[in-house]
């Protein structure tokens, strides 16, 4: 296998079934439980890429990326959480974060190629013990995805605080019979190949790093979904 997922451990979930090539790692039989996927034992580091065999996001579809880290205690924790799903209310593909997750507010940015085709900042939403999600980004027609990024990173201030930032991006396109395009949740339309989320804030004095240890993936009716490439570090 060519990327760096042949030296990491990894765990079908469900009723997913693996299978390794010498250039890809294949996840065949998700069903519509919402359970059926993949853990990956990254190992403990700050950045962790997964590029993906184009697929589609459709009307019976999701797709469910976890970052999870361990602390100090062994305790495990959620460090972000992203879906994409469509959306009949709306007639879109959606993307949504677990805003428990979120710092009281996040970055939004969408870029082709390096230049900016958008940027915004929002209040992350009050804390609702009915709904975790918060859909910040829209799709028209069916969105086609390629890559996921989490990233992380944590600078210690002379104050004793510290600064703590999470990063998760994400790439495709859009498939549909019009000029499609993204549009965030209040409204505003762009068009973007990659959008960026960063949800920052400092944290209190001597407060322990959170590496990220695992990335667990479910999606739910796909015949197969192909991890084509990795980046660990």
């Amino acid at each position: 296998m060519s990327n760096c997922l042949k030296n990491l451990n990894y765990y079908p979930m469900g009723n997913v079934e693996i299978e390794t090539t010498e250039q890809s790692i294949i996840l065949k039989n998700f069903s519509n439980s919402g359970i059926d996927g993949i853990l990956i034992d990254t190992g403990g580091v700050d950045d962790f890429v997964l590029n993906f065999k184009e697929f589609q996001i459709g009307i019976t579809n999701s797709f469910n990326v976890t970052h999870f880290g361990v602390d100090e205690y062994g305790r495990l924790k959620a460090l972000m959480q992203q879906t994409f799903y469509y959306n009949p209310k709306t007639n879109s593909v959606e993307v949504a974060f677990n805003s428990k997750l979120l710092a009281p507010s996040i970055i939004l940015k969408g870029d082709n190629d390096g230049a900016v085709a958008f940027i915004g900042r929002y209040i992350t939403p009050p804390y609702n013990p009915t709904i975790n999600w918060w859909p910040l980004v829209a799709a028209v027609g069916l969105y086609v995805i390629d890559k996921v990024d989490y990233s992380y990173t944590y600078t210690s201030n002379s104050d004793g605080s510290s600064s703590s930032s999470h990063n998760v991006s994400w790439g495709g396109k859009f498939s549909s019979g019009t000029e499609g395009g993204q549009s965030t949740f209040d409204g505003i339309k762009f068009n973007a190949k990659n959008l960026v989320l960063t949800s920052e804030q400092i944290i209190g004095r001597d407060v322990p790093r959170n590496k990220l240890r695992f990335v667990q993936i479910t999606a739910t009716n796909y015949s197969e979904i192909e991890i084509i490439g990795a980046k660990v570090c």
